[in-house]
């Protein structure tokens, strides 16, 4: 069904033919910008002048004779474009194989028996998630659906940050400024004051620098096995896995296979060290520290171990990949995080390579831009961050407001006002780019109007509203008609679905499935004001227009779910 790739098949075999064996140039196959040009349109006459010293005129004149086909008409367009429109008998033919589809559409098994392993929403133990985490959370998740669409085994680790420095301040600080008896208040609300007695330790740490020394002491300290340290850590670690899962499920993310935090990888870290300094890929330094020198290579020395004995990300991300490897035998490793930490990235890689890892050379790093808010960046240091509830929260409030106004009689309004007001939130950040930075911002994120989440929800129940009016409908093979330019725009549309989620994954952006379901929501609702459905009295078209409306609402929830938001069936 992926007619994308059908053309691009049948355009390698002419082009092959035609240059008797010279070779095939790296033509493309695009969707042309004005659609009065075609379905599909094709540079590869463009690309053979090159090679041939010939006319690219002549040579698509040419092609097009050789890839005339029944389900397509091909044209030679100037510069030397071949441009393709698909026949209606071929549209209806796709249409009714696309209806028996139903759920199954859009999927494959083009990723069977390849296991990929996805990282995403690391949060830091004791620390509220808040919406500078929902980037990862959100990207990861829609990740994993579209890889297992697409028949890979995806396995989602959230890789929980719950060992280094940080934690050493936060023990240093609930031993010295908390007193034993207030320590039953951080028991019943502990997210609310360790946020607040690390923002304040952080404060102190500003004002007096040197107060840092005691932080890094205490982590050592945990990292040596200190009893006292081992039992607060402990506690921290348990309530905030506890509130990850709580947030990962109020988000509607899949469920994680692994909660493997860093301290998990303790053991294996030593052992490593030892291998890297036997290798001489690392050396000790004086002050007793551990690093791998790339600075010939621009990326600074990477550090193993502090001068204070206290492990770092790189080595406890190289004790990540070994797990991973020798766990899951992935086909791809992949980590979901912010693009400031793509120095760090760049030297574990390189670090894994000088070691030998298997695998290294399968991991990447699918960065994204920084969320910040309109005064600035987010800091949980400073307090400047808006926890993850109060969004949620407020998001389903808002959407609760607007449904009521607009659809008082609602049955269930309040779920669906959850499932609205996530999908605003979710959308917002999934329809751009997620290389570009994101200033977030409560109108934009909870708009019900143009290219938004809301929207398309909306437009999924305004179908399924007509065919419920339909009522049951036997569907039978749609005899020879003529398709409207518009009719024929849609179905063309809905059958670029598979090859939007092939690009969609190739690309690590599901940005570009978002920007097709908006595009699909955008002409169905131009088809049905334009075309009438149910008043439609001629019955073979009636039966085509009730079939096109069912694929394009199947379309639009499959790729909907793809990216974790739901479809409500009436808003």
């Amino acid at each position: 069904m992926n007619l994308h790739d059908a053309l691009q098949e049948k355009i390698t075999g002419a082009v092959t033919e035609y240059t008797g064996g010279l070779g095939i140039p790296d033509f493309s196959v695009e969707v042309p910008e004005n659609t009065e040009h075609g379905d599909y349109a094709a540079n590869a006459a463009l690309m053979l002048s090159k090679l041939l010293g010939r006319p690219p005129m002549e040579i698509a004149n040419d092609l097009a004779q050789k890839l005339a086909d029944e389900r397509w008409e091909v044209s030679a367009a100037p510069p030397g474009f071949l441009n393709f429109i698909f026949t209606d008998k071929m549209l209806v033919s796709a249409l009714e194989e696309i209806l028996t589809a139903g759920e199954a559409w859009g999927a494959s098994n083009v990723g069977a028996g390849k296991s990929v392993i996805v990282e995403y929403f690391q949060l830091n133990i004791a620390k509220r998630p808040h919406i500078g985490h929902l980037r990862s959370a959100v990207i990861g998740d829609a990740l994993k659906r579209i890889f297992q669409s697409q028949g890979y085994t995806a396995i989602s680790d959230t890789h929980v940050g719950d060992w280094g420095t940080q934690f050493g301040i936060l023990l240093w600080a609930f031993k010295t400024l908390v007193k034993e008896e207030d320590r039953h208040i951080y028991e019943e609300y502990p997210f609310e004051n360790l946020e607040k007695l690390y923002e304040i330790a952080n404060l102190r740490i500003l004002q007096t620098p040197e107060l840092r020394e005691y932080g890094k002491e205490e982590f050592a300290k945990l990292e040596r096995g200190d009893r006292e340290n081992r039992k607060i850590w402990e506690w921290m670690v348990d309530v905030s896995m506890k509130k990850l899962k709580e947030s990962a499920e109020r988000l509607g993310l899949l469920p994680f296979d692994e909660h493997k935090g860093e301290s998990s990888y303790e053991k294996d870290m030593s052992l490593i060290v030892e291998d890297a300094l036997k290798k001489d890929a690392a050396t000790r330094k004086e002050d007793g520290a551990v690093v791998v020198d790339l600075t010939k290579e621009k990326l600074d020395e990477a550090v193993l171990i502090k001068s204070d004995g206290a492990s770092t990300y790189v080595l406890r991300d190289l004790a990540t990949i070994q797990y991973r490897k020798k766990e899951w035998k992935f086909w791809k490793n992949i980590y979901v995080v912010d693009v400031r930490q793509s120095h760090h990235f760049k030297q574990l890689f390189r670090v894994a390579e000088l070691l030998g890892y298997e695998g290294v050379g399968d991991s990447e790093h699918v960065e994204f831009g920084f969320m910040s808010l309109p005064s600035g960046a987010m800091s949980t240091r400073k307090g400047t961050v808006i926890a993850l509830d109060a969004l949620l929260d407020e998001a389903e409030r808002r959407a609760y407001d607007v449904i009521r106004e607009k659809n008082p009689e609602l049955k269930d309004a309040a779920d669906v006002a959850k499932q609205v007001g996530l999908g605003a939130i979710k959308y917002f950040d999934l329809s751009r780019n997620r290389k570009s930075d994101v200033i977030f911002e409560w109108e934009k994120a909870l708009s019900f109007e143009g290219n938004t989440g809301p929207y398309l929800q909306y437009t999924y129940a305004r179908l399924k509203s007509i065919l419920r009016k339909a009522g049951n409908v036997f569907f039978q093979p749609i005899a020879s008609v003529q398709l409207s330019s518009i009719e024929h725009k849609l179905i063309s549309l809905v059958l670029r679905y598979p090859t939007t989620i092939e690009n969609a994954l190739l690309d690590r952006s599901p940005h570009i499935l978002a920007a097709y379901l908006y595009e699909l929501a955008s002409v169905v609702n131009e088809f049905y004001h334009a075309r009438p459905v149910l008043q439609e009295k001629n019955e073979q078209m009636r039966a085509l227009r009730i079939i096109l409306v069912t694929v394009t609402a199947n379309t639009l929830r499959n790729g909907l779910d793809l990216l974790g938001i739901a479809t409500p069936e009436e808003m």
